[in-house]
């Protein structure tokens, strides 16, 4: 009895592994199809649900690790990824792929750019494009490292909670010089339709108050997320997308502003959309419009008030100059009429939106080339709604750079003097500390870092500002080395030179590519950039001896290529029929050359175009194993592959 016991508690736990094991592995299919396909959230919540059941499942805790990187890199660390690197950093050939990634959602643009060359480097089969992209992102790297080290005279201060939250803040216009501010957010009101409202502080003694709706204003969609302040007048504009699209204005008297009132209808109907700028004089007003039919292509138009007929003038575009085949947006002119501030992802654009500014030439009547106002005002996300004030010296911008607290954060710049900073880094045996990264952390300007790189003899160069105290902190091969605090002298002086002696010896870091590629990339992952091969083997796929045509009963193993094919438009395959050695060369020639004939018909009779589908046998003259026996022999080489072309 108790033997029969223990063999049905044996055969129950048998029966549970057993089950535990097929979920995984569906999970894991399911889940390396999202990630391949780079839907990462998708992918993550998967893996979660992996290490639920397994939680020392390592392929699932590392590909989290690559999911949370990405998806969330303000709040991940490259050691998550690092710690990978003795281990996947050998098996998995996408490693460096993924470290380059990471790398560079950290602003550590040179380290991305060595991880992508790394994995470009490795002598294993990658697809086209990967390779296309991964050079794409070393050319995106690269001109971010120089655009950095480019640091223009502005210093940034990130506005601190309460202003800024882990809600989104958009749209920032201040008056009573600069000591109010009125911004735009969704601050608590995630759950409704349209969550933004308009919101009112006071800076007072270095601090701004608690920031409290202005309810009457209305609520208002992400994309017509936008007001602008009139102080000459105390006016505030602000856009709704109701009625298609109307402009209106609300009046500030003693400290309470009016309800707002429509514009009249010629603005209203004018093609004005929701990121609009008015100027003091409410004489004009520059808005981004979208050509009809287009999902890209927002361009800058103008529209002006004519004083005789109190008419405005139908809108024309402001200028050719200040114009790509890309998105330009969030204008901004200044009081002079004279430069015009813009958000653009043209222009050679390091980010999503850059900040570009453009000079009015009066003797030629044009605007110049713009150029970009540079880091720190510029970094690789979107840096958008960029308004400057009168003197020239200061103003706001809003950004979703790597160290806002939300999705969008509001940021002060201000005028800095820099210095040019200097000197040379030692490890403990007094040598040249080759790659070492610096970082330098300002500490009257939040949100700020500037990063630099020693060359092969341990120097560094960088512009910081002057009489100011940085936190210095040094990495050494991704290690936390050194750190302390230095002070800048006073703008008088232009240069400064600082030397560092790090506590450790240099370690030479020998990396050793011991990277596995299967032979074959399965079914589903065959379009995908990532795919480990550049051929798949529809398996167990029965002809007749001596047989070209699919029996009925075979042709649904066809359906997940058919799928693939569809899902990938531009994927061009071979597909390949391979024989075993019995029988007459030719024959098995001929017989391999009509199998794979067959199985192209089939996607070419389902609508997938014959110049995507190149169909040739090879008879038995390249087998996959011996032919000496028929199981796991010959029966191997009987067999339709699937090859990418391109």
């Amino acid at each position: 009895m108790y033997f029969k016991k223990c063999t049905l508690l044996i055969g129950l736990l048998f029966s549970t592994s057993l089950c535990y094991s097929q979920d995984v592995e569906k999970l894991e299919k399911k889940a390396q199809k999202y990630f391949y396909a780079e839907e990462l959230l998708e992918a993550a919540a998967v893996y979660e649900q992996i290490l639920a059941i397994d939680s020392e499942n390592r392929t699932a805790s590392y590909r989290m690790v690559i999911c949370n990187a990405l998806l969330d890199p303000r709040n991940s660390t490259m050691d998550d990824l690092l710690q990978y690197k003795s281990t996947q950093g050998k098996r998995d050939k996408f490693y460096y792929y993924w470290l380059g990634r990471a790398y560079f959602h950290q602003n550590q643009f040179k380290k991305a750019s060595e991880s992508w060359k790394k994995f470009l480097a490795l002598d294993k089969y990658k697809s086209s494009v990967i390779i296309s992209e991964t050079q794409f992102f070393i050319d995106w790297a690269e001109r971010a490292e120089v655009h950095h080290s480019l640091s223009e005279n502005y210093e940034i201060d990130q506005l601190p909670e309460p202003v800024n939250s882990i809600s989104t803040e958009y749209s920032p216009v201040f008056f009573s010089e600069s000591n109010e501010l009125l911004f735009l957010s969704d601050k608590g009101n995630e759950d409704q339709e349209e969550p933004f409202q308009v919101y009112h502080t006071i800076r007072s003694g270095g601090s701004w108050s608690e920031p409290t709706a202005l309810k009457h204003f209305g609520r208002f969609e992400e994309k017509n997320a936008n007001i602008e302040v009139v102080n000459e007048s105390s006016k505030i504009y602000l856009y709704r997308g109701d009625k298609k699209g109307s402009l209106y204005s609300s009046h500030n008297n003693d400290g309470k502003w009016s309800k707002p009132e429509t514009l009249s209808r010629e603005v209203s109907d004018s093609r004005l959309e929701s990121h609009f700028f008015i100027n003091e004089q409410e004489n004009t007003i520059l808005f981004a419009h979208r050509k009809k039919g287009k999902s890209a292509d927002l361009d800058i138009f103008v529209s002006r008030l004519d004083g005789s007929s109190n008419n405005w003038s139908k809108p024309e575009l402001f200028s050719e100059a200040i114009t790509t085949e890309l998105d330009e947006d969030y204008p901004y002119l200044t009081d002079d009429g004279n430069t015009i501030y813009f958000s653009s992802k043209g222009f050679g654009s390091i980010g999503g939106y850059d900040v570009f500014k453009s000079e009015y030439d009066a003797p030629t009547n044009s605007w110049s080339v713009p150029i970009s106002l540079g880091y720190p005002t510029n970094s690789i996300g979107h840096d958008i709604q960029f308004k400057i004030n009168s003197n020239s010296n200061s103003g706001y911008f809003v950004s979703d750079r790597l160290s806002a607290l939300g999705s969008f954060d509001i940021y002060f710049f201000h005028e800095s003097n820099k210095i040019f900073l200097t000197g040379t880094i030692v490890d403990g045996n007094g040598l040249p500390a080759e790659d070492a990264e610096i970082h330098f952390y300002p500490s009257r300007s939040t949100g700020l870092e500037i990063k630099t790189m020693t060359d092969q003899e341990g120097k560094y160069e960088v512009h910081v500002g002057s009489e100011d105290n940085l936190k210095v902190e040094i990495f050494f091969h991704d290690e936390l080395v050194h750190g302390e605090r230095i002070q800048t002298p006073e703008s008088e002086v232009k240069t400064m030179r600082k030397n560092f002696a790090i506590d450790q010896e240099k370690k030479l870091l020998v990396e050793r590519n011991d990277y596995h590629d299967p032979t074959y990339t399965d079914l589903d992952n065959i379009g995908s950039k990532f795919r480990p091969s550049n051929k798949a083997l529809l398996s167990n796929l029965y002809f007749g001896f001596g047989k070209v045509e699919l029996a009925t009963s075979e042709l649904p193993k066809l359906e997940p290529l058919l799928l693939v094919m569809k899902e990938n438009p531009d994927l061009k395959v071979e597909i390949a029929g391979h024989t075993d050695n019995i029988g007459d060369g030719k024959a098995n020639l001929r017989i391999s050359v009509l199998r794979a004939r067959a199985v192209a018909k089939y996607l070419t009779d389902h609508g997938i175009p014959k110049t995507r589908v190149v169909a040739k046998g090879y008879g038995y003259a390249i087998p996959m194993a011996s032919n000496d026996q028929e199981r796991e022999g010959r029966e191997f080489n009987r067999r339709i592959e699937v090859l990418v072309l391109e």
